[in-house]
């Protein structure tokens, strides 16, 4: 039996240069990513406040947050997560 995230709802901020559209591709591109939800909540001026709705039936938190990583992407917090309990396939 494994515990699998289905649902991740982030507050984090981004730098205003990085593309919005790569940002949001670059995450759902990500393995058991399925659909990627971004609003701008708060502009600043070298930054943008967003709160990511992350989906998808296995989300590996790991490779989501490498992405983040790599998009300088800082997370400030997780304010949603869902999780399912799920059995493994029996032969």
């Amino acid at each position: 039996m494994s515990v699998d995230i289905r649902r991740l709802l982030i507050e984090a901020v981004k730098p205003r240069e990085t593309s919005t559209l790569e940002l949001i591709q670059a995450l759902c591109s990500v393995d058991g990513v399925e659909e990627c939800d971004l609003v701008v909540t708060d502009v600043d001026v070298r930054t943008e406040t967003v709160k990511l709705n992350i989906k998808g039936p296995h989300i590996n938190y790991a490779e989501l947050k490498k992405a983040m990583d790599d998009n300088s992407i800082a997370i400030k917090g997780v304010d949603e997560v869902t999780v399912v309990k799920t059995r493994k396939a029996t032969k």
